[in-house]
């Protein structure tokens, strides 16, 4: 257990070493933060914390630096997080437009963090399956071909084309679509796979001549609805960090960062809990990089399963600012969600 002394100390080391990048030696805690003790003493008391592991002191300087161990105590024992007016209205002016799908909210959400803490900021989860299927339109685009048009109801879109060789073929997209549409309007989109498999596969069997074609290809095309969405804000944020400047650094990022399975391990699951959740060095996705933090904060989506936003940056990133910010965005999204089930839910009973 650390002495209020110990703690307010160890408090400005984190604080000026995030806003600097610079080692911090006791004679700049003195003067700077006007601490009523000596040089000596605050030198005693840094080397204390180095042998209890909450610092690291550098090769090239005798200032000491907040270790891995020291970045999660301060995260989980001295962070006040707060969320200014300024943002807080920002958010809500995101959150108030109900032109925009939600997966173009997340999106934007993103970009507003990455721009508010100059990261790179990071979704994860199934954008559309806050969404349900609302129809197929059929747009002939000439004699010899047509394009599918596929709508949910937040307005995202997927198209097929399909090439026609004879007027029958033409009868059969047709009844293809009109089957769809009748029979799956309004089905959320993570169940319209298997609605697709066992609701309309039977009628169009016997509609349907070229059935199992036509039935591939609109299973082809609903089945990228569903996939892993992982979206990126801000990327070259983190490439302009000093601390990547190292040209084997700056490759290992850029390559981590076009590797979509090594985001697998920030994807929340079902039963985990809700809250931020803060991974430094080798938990991180960047497992071979100890300079590398990533804040996570979860959502519900009222579908069994979670997206997430997190925010990537060099282990002295401001993480009052950004837990604040991850948790607050991540608490409105999950808010706009419960609300529209909610209320698709009582209209349903």
């Amino acid at each position: 257990m650390l002495t209020a002394r110990q703690l307010l100390i160890f408090k400005y080391i984190v604080e000026e070493y995030i806003q600097t990048g610079e080692p911090v030696g006791s004679k700049l805690l003195m003067t700077k933060y006007k601490l009523p003790y000596s040089s000596a003493t605050i030198r005693n008391e840094m080397s204390t914390l180095e042998k209890q592991g909450f610092l690291d002191k550098t090769h090239t300087s005798s200032g000491r630096v907040p270790s891995k161990k020291g970045y999660h105590f301060y995260v989980e024992t001295l962070l006040q997080p707060n969320v200014d007016d300024e943002v807080k209205n920002q958010v809500s002016t995101l959150f108030a437009n109900t032109n925009r799908s939600l997966s173009e909210i997340i999106e934007q959400c993103c970009e507003m963090i990455s721009q508010l803490t100059n990261l790179t900021t990071v979704a994860l989860g199934n954008n559309a399956s806050f969404e349900r299927f609302q129809n197929i339109t059929l747009v002939p685009l000439g004699a010899h071909s047509a394009t599918a048009i596929i709508v949910t109801d937040k307005g995202h879109v997927e198209n097929r084309t399909f090439q026609i060789k004879d007027e029958a073929m033409m009868d059969d997209l047709n009844a293809c679509v009109g089957v769809i549409n009748d029979t799956m309007t309004g089905t959320p989109i993570d169940d319209v796979v298997e609605k697709l498999e066992n609701d309309v596969k039977p009628i169009l069997n016997v509609k349907v001549k070229e059935h199992e074609v036509l039935f591939n290809a609109f299973l082809e095309a609903f089945m990228k609805f569903a996939k892993q969405n992982v979206y990126f804000s801000g990327k070259d944020n983190i490439l302009y960090q000093p601390e990547y400047n190292d040209v084997n650094k700056l490759r290992k990022l850029v390559t981590a960062f076009e590797n979509s399975s090594r985001w697998k391990m920030l994807e929340p699951s079902s039963d985990s809990e809700d809250g931020v959740t803060v991974r430094i060095g080798s938990e991180t996705p960047f497992e071979d990089m100890d300079d590398v933090s990533v804040i996570s904060a979860s959502f519900d989506t009222g579908k069994e399963s979670k997206g997430s936003i997190s925010v990537i940056g060099p282990t002295r990133m401001p993480y009052e600012k950004v837990v604040s910010l991850v948790e607050y965005v991540s608490d409105n999204i999950e808010k706009l969600i419960q609300d529209e089930y909610g209320d698709e839910e009582n209209d349903e009973r």
